[in-house]
């Protein structure tokens, strides 16, 4: 069974974010939804990149063979 709900797109973020709710669990009745949907995921998986990206470390080339 599925219902149609409406929700606001912070909610949904938070309840995405959180890994309560998975926006591959959605189903996008138009192409408005869909398009909030997708800029939601792609905003979501820019927020994990940046709280798990570590310090980029460039060490010197020294091997001069």
């Amino acid at each position: 069974m599925q219902v149609q709900v409406g929700i606001d797109v912070e909610k949904l973020a938070a309840l995405v974010r959180s890994g309560a709710l998975c926006i591959a669990d959605l189903q996008a009745l138009d192409a408005e939804t869909k398009a909030a949907l997708w800029r939601l995921c792609l905003h979501c998986v820019e927020c994990d990149r940046a709280e798990q990206a570590q310090p980029l470390v460039v060490t010197p080339y020294t091997d001069r063979h």
